[in-house]
C-alpha cells in the first residue's frame, strides 16, 4: 500500500500538469529576459535528467526558434553529465555547431543567457505535439552533427561489429522506466525478437545494448539463431537507478549514451521498449525502421517514441484494412447481391 502511494507521488510529480503550475512565474521571467536579445535565444541548460532528455530541449528550442525567427545560442553545464564547476559546456564537446551560431554576428552584443533545467521552465512541451520525425530530424541536424571524434569511434565500432543493413539493432530500457512506460517482460521481448528475426530474414546479427546487466545476460544466455554483440558501454545502471543517477562521472556517460545511440541508428532494423536514448537514433536516421514493442504511458506519452508508436499503430491498421480487402476481393460473394 505504501509503495503505491509512493508510485502515485512519483507519477504527479512528473506530469507536466504539475510542471507547469510550478513553472510559469519563472517561464514569463525568461521570456521577457530573452526578448531584450533582438532577435537571439541564449539558453543554458543545467538538468538533471537523461542524456536524451536534453536533447529534446534543445530540439524544442531549435522548434520555437525556427517558429519565431531567433537565432539560438545553446549551451548545457553541469548537472548529470558536466563538471562540478560548471564550465565545461558538454553539448559542445558532444555536438559540432555546423550552423555557424555559436558567437553573435555583433561582437559588440551581450547576450542575456537564462539557465532552464527542463521544457516545463521553457513551456515548450507544445512543440512535440503534431510533431512529424522527419522534420524533427532536420531541423536539429541542420543545426548540429556529433563531433568527429565520436563519429570516428562509431564508424570504427561499426566496422569492428559488423554493425549496418543486415543488423538487428535490440534496446531495452529498465530500472525506473516502469513510470514512464508499460512493462513487458524479458522472455517476452527476447520471442518478439525471434520473431523479427523470422520476418526480416536479411538481418543475419544483432546488436543490443541495454542499462540492465542482467538482461544483458539473460538476453546473450537466450540462444538467438545469429551472432549477438553486446553494445561497448561499460557504465550501467545501480539497482533501480539510472545510469545517470549511478556515480559514473558525466561526461563519460554522456558520450557513451551519444554513441550507443548513433551505433543503433546505423543498423538495418531497431526493436526497443520506451527510451529517449533509442527513439533518437530514428531522429539520426530517419530512414530507419523502428518497431515500438509497447507505448509509453498516458502520462509520459512524449516525442519522439509518441509519434513512432503512433506510426506503428496507423500503419497496422492500413495492414488489416488491405488484408481484409484482399480477403473481399477473393470471395466468391463479391459481387452477388443478397437476393441472388
Amino acid at each position: 500500500m505504501f509503495e503505491d502511494f509512493i508510485d502515485l507521488a512519483k507519477q504527479i510529480r512528473r506530469s507536466e500538469a504539475f510542471k507547469n503550475a510550478l513553472n510559469s512565474p519563472s517561464r514569463l521571467s525568461l521570456h521577457l529576459k530573452q526578448h531584450f536579445n533582438h532577435g537571439y535565444f541564449a539558453i543554458e541548460i543545467r538538468a538533471n535528467s537523461g542524456f536524451f532528455s536534453v536533447m529534446q530541449i534543445v530540439l524544442c528550442i531549435l522548434l520555437y526558434c525556427e517558429e519565431k525567427n531567433l537565432t539560438p545560442f545553446i549551451s548545457a553545464r553541469g548537472g548529470s553529465y558536466g563538471d562540478a564547476q560548471g564550465k565545461v559546456d558538454w553539448l559542445a564537446e558532444c555536438f559540432e555547431n555546423i550552423a555557424h551560431s555559436a558567437t553573435p554576428r555583433d561582437s559588440n552584443l551581450r547576450l542575456r543567457t537564462s539557465r532552464v533545467e527542463d521544457l516545463g521552465n521553457l513551456g515548450f512541451r507544445r512543440y512535440e505535439s503534431g510533431l512529424q520525425l522527419t522534420h524533427a530530424s532536420t531541423v536539429f541536424l541542420s543545426q548540429y552533427r556529433p563531433a568527429p571524434s565520436i563519429r570516428t569511434e562509431v564508424d570504427t565500432t561499426c566496422r569492428r561489429l559488423g554493425i549496418g543493413p543486415s543488423t538487428l539493432g535490440v534496446h531495452f530500457r529498465g530500472t525506473d522506466k516502469k513510470y514512464e512506460a508499460h512493462v513487458i517482460e524479458q522472455d517476452a521481448f527476447c520471442r518478439m525478437v525471434e520473431k523479427t528475426l523470422s520476418d526480416h530474414p536479411h538481418l543475419t546479427n544483432i546488436f543490443v545494448s541495454s542499462d540492465e546487466q542482467t538482461f544483458l545476460d539473460f538476453f546473450k544466455n537466450w540462444g538467438f539463431a545469429v551472432p549477438v554483440d553486446i553494445a561497448p558501454a561499460t557504465m550501467l545502471a545501480n539497482g533501480e537507478k539510472p545510469v545517470h543517477f549511478s556515480g559514473h562521472p558525466g561526461l563519460a556517460i554522456g558520450r557513451e549514451a551519444l554513441i550507443t545511440s548513433l551505433l543503433l541508428s546505423s543498423c538495418g532494423y531497431l526493436i526497443k521498449t520506451p527510451s529517449y536514448l533509442s527513439a533518437w537514433s530514428r531522429i539520426f536516421n530517419p530512414s530507419l525502421p523502428v518497431r515500438l514493442v509497447a507505448p509509453p504511458r498516458a502520462n509520459a506519452f512524449w516525442f519522439p517514441d509518441s509519434q513512432i508508436w503512433l506510426e506503428q499503430e496507423n500503419h497496422g491498421r492500413e495492414q488489416a484494412g488491405l488484408q481484409i480487402d484482399a480477403l473481399a476481393s477473393n470471395s466468391p460473394f463479391v459481387g452477388t447481391s443478397a437476393t441472388s
